[in-house]
């Protein structure tokens, strides 16, 4: 006798078949617009890639000064295809990122694993045209923008979408979404 499934199983299985489909999704759509040397040469090798600690000013995304720190970085990149020109067009990171994301008007601070998969899709300028992230993640939302503004901490599969002119819209959310302004707040 099978049992039956539980809402967490059932949640669960939507996520990891969501994941397979937006991964499935985005290698097929690369494939078939990119130039066939490109397509040929497959995934470049995993090279280190650290994460830059900033302060995202007041007003940005929180009412107040958000300093975001590496608490402990082990994440690779790897290109997964490039524009005919050869600048990079797919960009896939994974790997171990823990963060802490603190409060600069009151000191209050908490600290969150981040230790997502992530692809990156760039426009030919190399600004960003795409996230979609599978795990933990964070973003920064602005009042331009067309989600709440706020700094995220995103967990489950999310898409994240920018316009030429850096406007974000979050396309695809199954998952949870942590406001950090809210809980430093």
């Amino acid at each position: 006798m099978v049992a039956p499934m539980t809402a967490a199983m059932t949640v669960a299985l939507t996520v990891a078949l969501t994941v397979a489909l937006t991964v499935a999704l985005t290698v097929a759509l690369t494939a078939l617009a990119a130039p066939a040397a490109s397509a040929e040469a497959g995934p470049e090798p995993w090279q280190p890639y650290r994460t830059t600690d900033f302060v995202s000013p007041a007003g940005r995304s929180c009412d107040y000064d958000l300093d975001v720190t590496a608490v402990q970085d082990e994440e690779e990149y790897r290109v997964d295809a490039r524009h005919a020109d050869g600048s990079e067009r797919l960009v896939e990171y994974r790997g171990t990122l823990i963060t802490r994301f603190t409060n600069l008007a009151t000191g209050e601070s908490t600290v969150r694993d981040l230790s997502g998969h992530a692809w990156v899709e760039l426009y030919p300028d190399g600004t960003m045209k795409s996230f979609t992230g599978a795990g933990p993640f964070s973003i920064g939302f602005r009042d331009t923008d067309t989600y709440a503004r706020g700094y995220y901490r995103l967990d489950g599969v999310h898409v994240i979408t920018m316009d030429p002119d850096g406007t974000r819209h979050l396309t695809v959310a199954a998952g949870t979404q942590e406001n950090l302004c809210r809980t430093l707040g």
